[in-house]
């Protein structure tokens, strides 16, 4: 099962890197303009502040609290090599920073669209976005394991598709990032679940062939 994921993992990061050499030449795509203006002109103060909190909910100080939390918790369940996983998982963001400069696209420009928030950092992939898919995302996929009982755990599910698209309509909604960010940064985030779950079934396989 483990080489399936490793399978979509490669076909992710190869998506990901097509998009990422046509960012890098083009400051946003056809569609991000159009996609950034219906979003901004949405008015429903339920959903702005649902996108609000949860698009901090993976970065500091939440997304420590948060990790820190889930790792003890994988842990007192026995799901160790969950626990470290997880931790080892949290190496893509520093890894995300270096696709930014790499890339080197600008942020949305105020000329264009509202800008709500200002980075010093280059917009491709969106941070937010990754850093929620591999501490949500991984929780998604371990929900089953890491709560007792079905209903908790589609909850728990649930709440981290909440968390993850929440975080990425407001990534575009503040016009801190374009739609076609997002989306690279879900191609990442994918790439990088698919060799953490590859990796977690070859390391189990190997403990049960002992």
């Amino acid at each position: 099962m483990w080489r399936y994921f490793l399978v979509a993992s490669f076909l992710g990061l190869a998506s990901f890197i097509v998009l990422a050499v046509f960012a890098s030449q083009h400051p946003y795509f056809p569609g991000d303009l159009w996609t950034s203006h219906r979003l901004q002109d949405l008015h429903f103060p339920a959903l702005e502040r649902a996108m609000e909190v949860s698009s901090p909910l993976a970065e500091f100080p939440w997304g420590v609290i948060v990790l820190a939390a889930t790792v003890g918790w994988l842990g007192w369940r026995g799901l160790r090599a969950q626990a470290l996983l997880l931790l080892c998982g949290q190496l893509i963001r520093p890894l995300n920073l270096i696709v930014k400069e790499v890339v080197g696209r600008p942020r949305p420009s105020p000329l264009l669209v509202e800008v709500r928030e200002f980075s010093g950092t280059d917009a491709f992939p969106s941070g937010h976005v990754v850093t929620a898919l591999a501490l949500f995302g991984l929780l998604f996929l371990w929900a089953g394991e890491a709560v007792p009982g079905r209903t908790w755990s589609w909850a728990l599910r649930a709440l981290c598709l909440c968390v993850i698209s929440l975080t990425a309509l407001e990534r575009i909604h503040s016009g801190a990032h374009w739609l076609s960010d997002v989306y690279g940064a879900f191609l990442l985030g994918a790439a990088w679940l698919g060799a953490i779950m590859a990796l977690k079934g070859w390391w189990l396989a190997g403990r049960r062939g002992k």
